[in-house]
């Protein structure tokens, strides 16, 4: 299998492709347009926590701990607007900077006090679940769920020119100010990481750690700096949960979206774009299975349909895992060939030099 697999690399690459738009074609012109709006709406928060995972891995630190900054920026910016009457925006900006906040008390407690990442990362999506309960019912008195009227969510945005197009202005206008934030942020992602300077130093330390450091480069400060812009990601995708989509906010209401983001950025290989495209996938897969749930003629269990976006998440880990595995053995028998034939050169010189 991986020798076919290494003999016809281009023809099944060009295969992949052509499926891939096959599917993209009949997603586009096969489901309902409201379906597909849904799909961009709740890609939102895997492509700002996709984005906010693949800084973090770039600069070598796996920023499990996205889940838990998700949910304080959904949580911030709710209590920023509760009773206040405030800008929704003002919500969004609180959410950000309490997402870096935390991504910089995480940096200082993972890079200077030396904890154990996973423990911490664990710690730290204990703590912020159980926070933002204890503050809920002592500070306002709610159970389950904070909400208000004084409580007002995103406003839509229409996109000048787009809007008139036929069906691409259905699809592409109409979305508050996060969704369209979150498709220029990949795009800054893309341009920071590989076209300046500093992107290629932060490549550069989660490549080799020690050569970065022989040329220069401070290892800390680079790791500490993409770990706060991981959290203010973290904490817009948040924001997005809780002012963009329901105006309110719901105990653990991240629902695993963190973990799912942090699954796309390792499907999409760390790669910005591809993790863009990625994050439409599980935004379609959520998409639906809200679908799926509204129409009583489907015959499913309503825990499966429940279960579509996590289902999808598991298929993504086991592809990245064969993928690797695949990587691996295709190294191992590349260098088991290549290392036969210099033997057999080598061989050969010996019998020559004998004769």
């Amino acid at each position: 299998m991986i020798a076919i697999v290494d003999k016809y690399q281009r023809p099944l690459r060009l295969l992949l492709i052509v499926i891939g738009i096959a599917l993209l074609l009949l997603v586009m012109f096969g489901l309902p347009i409201n379906v597909l709006q849904s799909s961009i709406r709740l890609a939102t928060p895997y492509v700002l926590g996709a984005m906010a995972a693949i800084v973090a891995s770039r600069a070598g630190v796996l920023n499990l701990a996205i889940d838990g900054m998700m949910l304080l920026g959904a949580f911030i910016a709710v209590a920023v607007l509760y009773k206040t009457g405030l800008d929704p925006l003002v919500g969004a900006l609180f959410a950000t900077v309490a997402g870096g906040i935390l991504g910089l008390v995480f940096a200082v407690l993972y890079l200077r006090i030396r904890i154990n990442l996973v423990i911490l990362a664990l710690a730290v999506n204990l703590f912020i679940v159980n926070a933002t309960v204890f503050f809920m019912r002592t500070q306002y008195g709610a159970f389950g769920t904070l909400a208000d009227p004084s409580i007002q969510g995103l406003p839509t945005i229409e996109l000048p020119l787009i809007s008139q197009i036929p069906y691409v202005g259905t699809l592409l206008s109409g979305y508050n100010a996060i969704v369209y934030l979150s498709w220029i942020l990949a795009a800054v992602v893309w341009v920071v990481l590989f076209r300046t300077q500093f992107g290629r130093h932060l490549r550069a330390v989660g490549e080799n750690k020690e050569a970065a450091e022989s040329v220069g480069i401070n290892i800390t400060r680079v790791q500490i700096f993409a770990l706060t812009f991981s959290g203010m990601l973290a904490g817009l995708a948040g924001a997005f949960l809780s002012i963009g989509v329901l105006s309110q906010f719901v105990e653990n209401m991240t629902g695993g979206r963190g973990w799912i983001a942090i699954t796309v950025s390792l499907f999409a290989l760390e790669q910005p774009i591809p993790a863009f495209f990625t994050a439409l996938f599980f935004g379609l897969s959520e998409a639906l299975s809200f679908y799926l749930q509204s129409r009583p003629e489907i015959q499913l269990p309503p825990d499966l349909l429940l279960a579509i976006p996590q289902i999808a998440t598991i298929a993504a880990l086991m592809i990245v895992a064969l993928r690797v595995r695949a990587g691996e053995l295709l190294k191992r028998r590349n260098f088991a060939q290549q290392f036969g034939k210099e033997l057999d050169k080598l061989r050969h010189g010996q019998l020559v030099g004998g004769d």
